[in-house]
């Protein structure tokens, strides 16, 4: 069954038209879709696509007639163009089930690692031939590693709620014992209007093994926990990559999440709510998607030199890592 990656979902399709979260007509990025009808290479209209299980229909593909444009969190533009369908930049999808349409935008590989905070399109037209080649087959990283309120961090005095860390306070890490608070970011997000896909995922106390977490865990999609492989060697594990496990799942509910990243000298292993997981790391993804003073501040921590590393994750990383495809074949010992 092939998947597709990194489908930016959006309010309708429409040409000459700005989408952006401010304006609330970007909704956020659905992580994978998978489909049987994907494994000739193309979609097709007709085809049907799974997407957190609920299975949709592709009733239209577009692509672009003239140019347009992705505006990224750092004010960079990159822009996409009209191509053959066979290598298309961008491919535009609505699919449908039954009264239930929803809309995409899927940008090539070759794009990488974006933080779209804005979509501008020029003209579109439907693909000859009712099919296309596929796109974003490999999962790219798009999201900051953050923690809910109301998380237990271990500090040298005990555990307390990420909320009410400072700069400056000690926390305690795996391997450099107490070391303080570089900077803090907190950001509220309001998912009432946004796929599940989008929302945070949920470890029910003990879904981890033996008793972790000790309660009730929340994070962020691309947050990761520190698991152990069945060879015994421990791996930074997306959490969205463990959902579908018992007692790990999307929180399908949730409305609004005030979120909190915690910036350390170096990429740290830390405890929340008992379970080992990790502070922000600064990949290229998470620089892009911080505001320009955030950004500047975690530059100032880490060094230019070292960030200019963080492309190849094992040179800067607290442990090994595994993307969300790598985990999700990988045998993880969670109990």
């Amino acid at each position: 069954m092939a998947t597709i990656y990194d489908l930016l979902e959006v309010t309708d399709i429409s040409e000459n038209t700005t989408y952006s979260t401010a304006a609330g007509n970007l909704l956020g990025v659905v992580g994978s879709v998978s489909s049987a009808d994907l494994n000739d290479g193309e979609f097709d209209e007709g085809d049907i696509l799974l997407i957190g299980g609920v299975p949709y229909t592709i009733d239209r593909i577009q692509e672009p007639l003239n140019s347009g444009r992705f505006t990224l969190g750092d004010g960079s533009e990159r822009s996409f163009n009209p191509q053959s369908e066979h290598s298309l930049d961008v491919v535009f999808l609505t699919v449908s089930n039954g009264g239930d349409i929803r809309y995409f935008v899927i940008p090539k590989d070759s794009y990488g690692d974006m933080n779209v905070q804005q979509i501008r399109t020029g003209a579109l037209e439907d693909v000859a031939g009712h099919d296309a080649a596929l796109v974003s087959t490999i999962d790219n990283n798009i999201n900051v590693v953050c923690f809910a309120a109301r998380t237990m961090i271990l500090t040298p005095s005990g555990p307390r709620a990420v909320e009410h860390l400072r700069i400056g306070d000690p926390v305690w890490t795996r391997d450099h014992g107490a070391q303080t608070i570089r900077h803090i970011i907190s950001s509220a997000l309001d998912f009432s209007t946004a796929p599940e896909e989008l929302k945070p995922v949920v470890f029910e106390r003990g879904s981890l093994g033996q008793g972790l977490p000790s309660r009730r865990l929340m994070v962020s999609p691309q947050h990761r926990m520190l698991v152990t492989t069945a060879a015994g060697s421990p791996v930074l594990v997306p959490a969205k990559a463990l959902t579908g496990r018992r007692g790990v799942r999307i929180a399908k509910g949730k409305r609004r999440v005030d979120y909190y990243h915690l910036v350390f000298s170096r990429h740290e292993i830390i405890r929340a709510n008992d379970t080992l997981t990790e502070s922000l790391f600064p990949g290229r993804m998470t620089l892009r998607a911080v505001p320009a003073p955030c950004r500047q501040e975690i530059q100032g921590i880490f060094g230019r030199d070292l960030l200019a590393a963080a492309g190849a994750p094992e040179e800067i990383a607290a442990a090994p890592i595994l993307r969300v495809q790598d985990a999700k074949v990988t045998a993880l010992r969670l109990r």
